[in-house]
């Protein structure tokens, strides 16, 4: 943590809560080339700027209460007019007015003259140091006293500053109105206590002027201090009606707020760089590119917490997976010797076997392809009903012949001898299914020499099969006279003593899927 005051800057090195270095560079050239020096040797690590200087301002102010984008630009135009020239502004909001629009009552700090910072800036961006931010001391006031569980609602807090003075910062219900630091003699060289109270009864009279101070309750007047000095103070601090003084000791603030290793003064520098160390607040006046450099340590910090846990995450994986490789690896050697043991038995058993010309694994495939013939193949038991069913309607009617074949063509041909000169394109069945293809030869006995009727017959019969469920087609390829156009008719007018005859011929095709139930 870096200290600027008005003509020195102080160094703070902590570790664990304990200060381990303190080093004090004089506002001066060979101050700043010493602060460059101890910049280059020192490790980088994140730091704090913190800040105490005269130049520091504070106004008093409403805002409306808008919408955070409004009030950047509402702020903006307020430090424009009031702290002009000087890009190192901060507002703190405090409350909001209980009356009219309720506007937000805001405390506006500025340092007005940005040079005293830009020497102590430099080298810490020279040196890319990572800075957290440039931080007000007074307004840090208002987490020393919620830590003292100072309570009181006008409360004027006094420090002693090693880098600046004598600060005065005067609080109201825990929040920072106003502050003001005076020049401090050399210890030793006036009377401390006369002094102190004398500084301490100018800023009471100008909080009287500002209207400040609550009239409900005293001023009370919190002195941080040590040793001698803090015992003088005891003798001429009384209490009155209007003031109340409280006096602690900044080494045992110190151990209150758990830093180590501190040296005993009445300075209360090092309270304040502890608790910065400690909980490092919101930026107050940094800007951007002064804290570039944070920001990529921020990042580095985030990649580097990334890849830590990527890598634990692969570790933890790939011990995983190792472990079930282990396991699986384990499980494939029981298996193996679980299948040397059944060969073995196998081998045993296949010796006391009498001989075969196959070998078992061949049986076994050929066992197979007779189960899935016995599945799949066809028969013609539904045909054959659908004839009986069919032709027990029709007593004179005999069946001479039947041609009948399983295929996937529908206008294949039963009779092996001959085949169509059918030209047509070939119907195939669809998957899963098949066509029985059946010629009946017939004829009618008796037969009386009635054509007509006999013809009529012949029809009656090709609708009754092609009225069952499952016929796909039904033709009569030959009547018992040709009725064709271009064919003749012979006879004699005499006469036949032979009896006549009337024969015909059906082609039925049904279609059948696999795996149904032959009858």
């Amino acid at each position: 943590m870096l200290l600027v005051g008005g003509d020195r800057a102080i160094l703070y090195l902590f570790d664990r809560g304990r200060l381990d270095q303190a080093y004090v560079f004089a506002a001066d050239d060979a101050g700043f080339a010493l602060f460059h020096r101890c910049l280059a040797e020192l490790p980088q690590a994140p730091l704090c700027v913190l800040v105490d200087v005269v130049e520091e301002e504070y106004r008093q102010d409403t805002i409306p209460h808008v919408g955070a984008v409004d009030r950047r630009a509402v702020l903006a135009r307020k430090y424009a007019r009031l702290f002009r020239g000087t890009p190192y502004h901060h507002a703190l909001r405090q409350g909001r007015e209980g009356e009219g629009r309720k506007d937000d009552r805001v405390l506006l700090t500025a340092i007005t003259r940005p040079e005293v910072l830009s020497p102590w800036l430099a080298p810490l961006e020279a040196h890319r140091v990572p800075v957290t931010g440039i931080y007000s001391l007074p307004v840090l006031s208002e987490r020393l006293l919620k830590r003292l569980e100072v309570s009181a609602s006008n409360v004027l807090l006094i420090t002693l500053e090693k880098a600046s003075g004598l600060r005065q910062s005067f609080l109201r219900d825990g929040q920072l109105k106003i502050s003001r630091l005076a020049h401090m003699p050399r210890v030793g060289s006036v009377p401390f206590a006369e002094h102190l109270l004398g500084e301490v009864e100018k800023l009471r009279r100008y909080l009287n002027s500002l209207a400040l101070i609550s009239r409900d309750s005293p001023l009370t007047v919190c002195i941080l201090s040590h040793g001698a000095l803090l015992g003088e103070l005891e003798q001429h601090c009384k209490d009155t009606d209007n003031e109340k003084f409280l006096l602690l000791d900044v080494d045992q603030v110190a151990t209150r707020l758990g830093l180590k290793g501190a040296e005993q003064s009445h300075f209360s520098d090092v309270l304040f760089a502890r608790l910065l160390a400690a909980e490092v607040p919101p930026n107050h006046y940094a800007r951007p590119e002064e804290t570039q450099f944070y920001t990529l340590h921020r990042a580095r910090l985030a990649l580097a917490t990334a890849s830590l846990l990527l890598m634990l995450g692969g570790s933890g994986w790939s011990g995983l997976n190792f472990i079930e490789g282990v396991t699986f690896k384990q499980q494939a050697l029981d298996a193996a010797q679980k299948a040397d043991f059944y060969a073995q038995r196998y081998e045993l058993a296949r010796a006391k076997l009498p001989p075969t010309p196959v070998e078992p694994t061949h049986i076994r495939t050929a066992v197979d392809a007779v189960a899935a013939l016995e599945r799949y193949k066809p028969a013609p038991g539904e045909l054959l009903s659908l004839l009986g069913t069919v032709l027990s309607g029709a007593p004179q009617v005999r069946l001479d012949a039947l041609q009948w074949l399983a295929t996937g063509d529908a206008e294949a041909d039963p009779a092996a001898a001959t085949r169509r000169d059918d030209k047509r394109a070939p119907v195939r069945a669809a998957d899963g299914e098949y066509f029985q293809v059946a010629l009946l030869d017939a004829r009618l006995e008796p037969f009386d020499g009635d054509l007509r009727s006999a013809i009529a017959l012949v029809d009656g019969l090709a609708a009754e099969f092609a009225a069952a469920p499952d016929v796909r087609a039904v033709q009569v390829v030959q009547y018992p006279i040709d009725v064709r156009p271009e064919a003749s008719v012979s006879g004699t007018a005499a006469g036949s003593a032979e009896p006549a005859v009337a024969t015909f011929r059906l082609r039925l095709v049904l279609g059948v899927r696999h795996g149904e139930q032959q009858g």
